[in-house]
C-alpha cells in the first residue's frame, strides 16, 4: 500500500514543480505597467479584460493595448454610423461625418502602429498614436461652433484619447523613455 502512495506523490510532486505561466507574475506586470499611465484603472481593467494578456511580456502587453484602441476607435465608427442614419440635422450631419472622416484617419494610425510595435519601431508607433489622439480633440471643437450644441460622442472620445495616452505610456516605457 505505501509502494503504491509514494508511486502516486512523486509524479504529483514533479508536475507540481514544472514551469507554468504565472497569471499572478502577469498581472503583476500590467499592474506594474499601469501605474505609469495616467488612467491606471482603465489600464488595469482594459489588459486584463483582455485574454492573451496572461502570460505576456511588455511588448504583449503594448500590443494588446493596441487592440484595444483599435476596437474602441471601430466601436465609435459604427455609432456614428448610427446617429448619421437617425438624425437629420444639418449641423449634426456635418459635425458627424467630419468626425467620421478624421476617426477613419485615426483607425488607420492605429492599425499602423500595431505593425511598427510588431517591428520594435517605437518611435512610429508614438507619432501615430499621436496623431490619432488628435481625433478627440478636432471632433469635439467641431461641436463647439454652434454654441449650445452638444457633442453626443464626448464620452466615447474621451475613452478612446485615454486609450491611446495608455498604449504612448506603454510604447515609451518598450522605448525606455519613461
Amino acid at each position: 500500500m505505501k509502494r503504491i502512495s509514494v508511486c502516486l506523490f512523486v509524479p504529483l510532486l514533479v508536475i507540481s514543480l514544472l514551469p507554468c505561466k504565472n497569471t499572478e507574475a502577469s498581472n503583476d506586470l500590467i499592474t506594474t505597467t499601469c501605474e505609469k499611465t495616467m488612467y491606471k484603472e482603465l489600464c488595469i481593467a482594459s489588459l486584463r479584460s483582455d485574454k492573451d494578456s496572461s502570460g505576456s511580456d511588455l511588448q504583449g502587453l503594448g500590443k494588446i493595448s493596441l487592440k484595444i484602441t483599435l476596437a474602441n476607435a471601430n466601436e465609435i465608427q459604427g455609432y456614428i454610423s448610427e446617429l448619421l442614419k437617425k438624425d437629420g440635422k444639418p449641423f449634426l450631419q456635418q459635425c458627424l461625418k467630419d468626425c467620421s472622416g478624421n476617426l477613419q484617419d485615426a483607425i488607420l494610425e492605429i492599425k499602423d502602429s500595431i505593425a511598427a510595435i510588431d517591428s520594435r519601431s517605437y518611435g512610429d508607433v508614438n507619432t501615430w498614436v499621436s496623431a490619432a489622439m488628435s481625433y478627440e480633440e478636432s471632433c469635439e471643437d467641431g461641436f463647439k461652433e454652434k454654441p449650445g450644441f452638444k457633442s453626443p460622442l464626448t464620452q466615447m472620445n474621451a475613452k478612446f484619447s485615454q486609450l491611446c495616452s495608455i498604449s504612448l505610456t506603454i510604447s515609451n516605457l518598450l522605448a525606455g523613455k519613461a
